[in-house]
């Protein structure tokens, strides 16, 4: 502008004296030499349907990871990478957001989602606008506010209002939604059942943006309104029937579909300057705005199609990004692997590779290696790898544009060895030439073990019948508990006690079922012998006219109870035994304590009581005449069991007075590891 002014000094000298019509035409010229300076400064560059574009209305544009500039028009979708257009037909495209791999597109009729070149379509009503509000996606559509699920769309209802409104834009803006509709502004506290419901601007509200920690509302009529906590701060007179408003670095740029450009300063809200069809080769008919990560502006007009403003930019290395793998000609789903495993029989596999420069898009050269050199530098972005061997390989890409290099890219894959050449099938081989071998070796063999033979089979015939004596010692210890816990349940059913009764012989059927298992089997968990043992003692606690309780207490070295194997019903005849003979009928603070004990590779068994003595117990029984059957037959279990069983029964005293009475014994300890 300070050679315009230069000029303008230089001018002044001659106008003096000039006739009024010369000096007329003299402004205009000079008018039309600043209008076409102008033009020329802004760089822009038009891109219609003869370069490849589907339509001529741009109603959205995003930028994606790899740097594809996409398209959305009222014929379909487009992607760009600054050279060629690949254009998708669909129903009229309003709207797209993308997020990390997905691609999200608003249409006339429904949503697409795009992920991994593959797409998915949703109906449902017209799409305005999509954003992504606290990890939710969130539609914008011309009946209300949408939630998209998965794999269904579900309408929001906030307020009539809104639910039957037509919706432009939604922002989440300090943990407050701000609706944008045609029927004005609207604050709510959350999006479901919201509870606190603002109007804050009555007029139809087409387009929100936060800058500088404020919100920005841009109004169809009145211009910009700058609002903060519920209120409205300020009004920004601009051009009427603004479409969108995007902030491009420190300015803010107000798209009009009648008035072109309008750019403001993005801390001051000052006016800047126009853009529009006075000023420069332009359409007055703008959607909307959009930065790239080159800092170029792209603007979407509704009648011109694209325009590509060319700013100046600070240089920066390109980004290289590998788009595809197939093997065997079909893409892999994912590209998120450390190293791809491949069969002997998927030897054939391709990469393609992409760097967008919007700037200078046909500048990009790659070059690519494979466990080997380099390759020269080639425009060629695609590589083709056929008839492989087995092995490990590593293909590295990189691309330039000029003297510019990207990072490189590695993707590691593995090809396995056919069966045949496999180490493990040629030593199979071999074990089967030397077992053929060792038969003739194995006849005679054979005879000599014979005689050994016969011996170990003396041996498993009486381990057996070992092993059946165990189990016929446990078929003749079960009844007798039985017997027992019955004759409890009786006493319970003449005292006329239904209802504990009913509980009891409820508890007694759990145990029962219990027993019966465990009794068909050689050994159970530890822990299942302590839940046996606990319901027993609770079922003898209710039936039992005498009160007494029980502790139980293990100490495994970190083992484990459910580990640890043992012959079922091993303590249970000792508890029984220390409750019906240990303890006197006045016996107010009768105590069972059991106790199990890994030391030194044998699992110990106590059974502690305080009561009247193992040699008192016994006169006892002496003088009732009861012997306990199951009481001997489980001494003759644990011998069998062990030779280092090291039973004991002794009388604890303290000063010559006989405490209780301590049961103790040993087994070797077996696990199920």
């Amino acid at each position: 502008m300070k050679i315009f002014f230069e000029i303008l000094n230089s001018l002044s000298h001659y106008v003096k004296g000039m006739p009024k019509n010369r000096l007329s035409l003299l402004f205009f010229l000079f008018f039309i030499l600043i209008n076409q300076t102008y033009s020329q400064n802004l760089q822009l560059q038009n891109f219609s349907i003869s370069d490849g574009l589907p339509s001529t209305t741009i109603n959205d544009i995003q930028q994606d990871e790899i740097g594809y500039l996409w398209l959305v028009t009222d014929k379909g979708y487009s992607k760009f990478d600054g050279v060629n257009f690949t254009n998708y037909k669909q129903e009229n495209a309003n709207c797209i957001f993308i997020e990390k791999d997905k691609i999200y597109i608003g249409l006339k009729n429904g949503l697409l989602v795009i992920q991994h070149n593959k797409s998915t379509f949703f109906e449902s009503k017209e799409i305005l606008k999509i954003k992504s509000i606290d990890d939710k996606i969130i539609l914008a559509t011309v009946q209300g506010v949408c939630e998209f699920k998965e794999s269904s769309i579900l309408p929001l209802e906030i307020q009539h209002q809104i639910d039957f409104s037509i919706i432009h834009d939604i922002v989440s803006f300090k943990d407050i939604i701000y609706i944008a509709s045609i029927k004005g502004l609207w604050s709510i506290d959350k999006l479901y059942k919201p509870l606190k419901m603002n109007k804050l601007i009555e007029e139809n509200t087409t387009s929100l943006l936060i800058s500088n920690n404020q919100l920005i509302a841009a109004t169809e009529i009145q211009g910009l309104m700058i609002i903060d906590d519920h209120t409205v701060l300020k009004n920004i007179a601009t051009i009427e029937n603004i479409s969108s408003i995007k902030r491009v670095k420190d300015e803010i740029w107000g798209a009009s579909k009648k008035n072109g450009l309008e750019i403001l300063d993005a801390n001051t809200y000052i006016f800047k300057r126009k853009i529009n069809k006075y000023n420069a080769f332009i359409s007055s008919q703008i959607n909307t705005v959009f930065k790239d990560k080159q800092n170029s502006i792209w603007i979407g007009s509704s009648n011109k199609g694209l325009y590509k403003y060319n700013s100046t930019t600070e240089t920066a290395n390109p980004k290289l990004f590998i788009e595809n793998i197939a093997v065997n000609y079909k893409s892999i789903d994912s590209l998120n692997i450390n190293k791809l495993a491949l069969k002997p029989n998927e030897n054939n596999i391709s990469f393609s590779f992409k760097t967008i420069d919007l700037k200078n898009p046909k500048n990009i050269e790659y070059r690519y290696q494979l466990n080997n050199d380099f390759t020269p530098w080639s425009p060629q972005n695609k590589v083709d790898f056929a008839n492989l061997k087995a092995g490990n390989y590593q293909f590295t890409v990189q691309s330039k544009e000029g003297s510019l290099l990207s990072k490189k890219v590695s993707f590691s894959f593995f090809i396995d060895t056919p069966i045949y050449q496999k180490a493990w099938f040629i030593i199979l081989c071999g074990a089967i030439l030397c077992l053929l071998l060792a038969l003739f070796v194995e006849l005679h063999i054979r005879k000599l073990n014979k005689k050994n033979q016969q011996k170990i089979d003396t041996l498993k015939v009486e381990n057996h019948l070992l092993t059946l004596e165990q189990k016929a010692l446990q078929l003749q210890m079960n009844p007798h508990f039985i017997f027992n816990v019955l004759n409890g349940i009786k006493a319970l059913g003449n005292a006329g006690n239904s209802k504990e009764l009913n509980k009891t012989i409820s508890q007694f059927s759990v145990l029962l079922r219990s027993v019966l298992n465990n009794s068909r089997l050689e050994e159970i968990s530890l822990q299942e012998e302590i839940d046996t043992l606990k319901n027993y003692l609770d079922l003898e606690q209710k039936m039992n006219s005498m009160s007494f309780k029980y502790t139980i207490e293990t100490s495994l070295n970190n083992i484990d109870s459910e580990e640890i194997l043992i012959p079922p019903m091993l303590l249970q005849p000792f508890v029984e035994n220390c409750i019906k003979h240990a303890f006197q009928p006045n016996k107010t603070a009768a105590k069972i304590k059991l106790l199990f004990e890994v030391r030194n590779r044998f699992l110990h068994f106590t059974i502690e009581d305080n009561g009247i003595g193992f040699h008192q117990s016994k006169k006892e029984k002496v003088k009732s005449n009861h012997q306990s059957v199951a009481l001997e037959v489980t001494k003759e279990r644990i011998q069998h069991l062990s030779k280092y069983n090291s039973f004991s029964i002794e009388e604890i005293k303290d000063k010559n007075e006989i405490k209780g009475t301590k049961v103790g014994f040993k087994i070797p300890l077996k696990t199920d590891y």
